[in-house]
């Protein structure tokens, strides 16, 4: 989506994001029919925090697309949004206890991102809509593609140091989702062909059964010259 950032004349005025509605439809309808054809069944998830204006959260849901929040104060933005819990997918190693048991009642995608958030879920029986965050391995990247691959991803379980393994047996649910988040400094395609053989390896390692893979995010969208949502999903289905 391209948010303008467009300045009035004269130093004495304030700036303002200009939304072409046309353009962010667009590209919510390029990356919803390139996951049509070639994963279906996929959900469409909106950071919240890239822009919290009320009326593209609005937007967004009357759209079908789902709300990405990463705390509580996100969360409680996108239910004032009109998003449903079910439509909520609630992701970041800062999550309230009260919020994630609501969020857990709700039906509410949430992927696990803290020890404490472990402790929790080893008391429940979780549904197929709780997941696990993984710290990716840099070292499958180009360098040029993340730009700090010796100091790592700063949230997740690590499956170099064992965490990944013994968060995996803790919870004891081999149905759980998996979830990778990468900082991109290009957004390459690579990155992200990269992120699912990644993940398929994990899968097999553990002999596990997820009953979703969230990847993300810093897509382009409606770049010219730049990697089309088909171009995407493609590198990630191969």
């Amino acid at each position: 989506m391209k948010l303008l950032l467009k300045k009035l004349g004269g130093v004495d005025k304030t700036p303002f994001f200009l939304i072409q509605s046309k353009d962010l439809d667009e590209n919510v309808t390029d990356f919803r029919s390139a996951l049509d054809l070639l994963w279906p069944n996929s959900i469409i998830a909106y950071s919240v925090k890239t822009n919290s204006l009320p009326w593209i959260l609005e937007w967004m849901n009357r759209h079908g697309v789902y709300a990405e929040c990463v705390s509580d104060e996100e969360y409680e933005l996108a239910q004032l949004a009109g998003f449903s819990e079910h439509n909520i997918v609630f992701n970041g190693p800062i999550k309230s206890r009260k919020k994630v048991l609501e969020a857990f009642e709700g039906n509410s995608y949430i992927n696990i991102d803290s020890e404490s958030e472990v402790g929790l879920f080893s008391q429940v029986e979780c549904n197929d809509h709780v997941g696990i965050r993984i710290n990716v391995d840099t070292r499958i990247f180009d360098p040029a593609d993340v730009g700090y691959v010796e100091d790592g991803f700063r949230f997740g379980f690590s499956d170099l140091n064992g965490e990944l393994e013994r968060v995996i047996r803790q919870l004891g649910n081999k149905k759980l989702g998996l979830h990778m988040h990468v900082n991109s400094i290009t957004r390459s395609v690579n990155v992200y062909k990269a992120i699912a053989a990644y993940t398929a390896g994990i899968i097999r390692k553990y002999e596990l059964a997820p009953s979703y893979i969230d990847i993300g995010g810093g897509f382009f969208g409606g770049v010219p010259g730049k990697a089309k949502p088909t171009d995407y999903i493609s590198a990630i289905k191969a």
